[in-house]
């Protein structure tokens, strides 16, 4: 479900942060615009849809150089993989403490890397 209000011009986010524009890093910002929270396994059919030929390889590699240069936001917490977002996303986190899953929740956070809340998430919680 995408979570932007605007369309992301990722030329200019990566011009800003001193990168050269490339297909791929474009692709994968702009992917990762639409589907917040994402592991790359779940990342990546989403870029290939776009780019039908790029690597598992490429695609980290643009992970990592977007967190490098604050474009990319990644959680990193035990006992789950690895998720990622853009960080032009500016809404708190929950991070479920029975399945892991880690959703936006409403608002704006003045600090969105800060630590998610915990709790669980709203399909934990049916099951309850």
């Amino acid at each position: 479900m995408p979570t932007t209000t605007a369309p992301l011009d990722s030329g200019a986010q990566l011009r800003r942060a001193g990168l050269r524009v490339t297909t791929v890093r474009q692709a994968v910002l702009e992917t990762l615009a639409e589907h917040p929270h994402c592991t790359v396994a779940e990342l990546l059919p989403q870029v290939r849809h776009r780019l039908p030929m790029v690597s598992t390889r490429a695609v980290h590699d643009v992970l990592a150089t977007g967190v490098t240069a604050g474009l990319v936001r990644r959680f990193d917490h035990v006992g789950i993989a690895q998720r990622y977002e853009s960080a032009a996303l500016t809404h708190p986190h929950l991070l479920c403490h029975r399945c892991g899953r880690l959703d936006a929740l409403p608002g704006s956070v003045d600090d969105p890397a800060a630590e998610p809340a915990t709790g669980l998430c709203t399909r934990c919680a049916k099951e309850s």
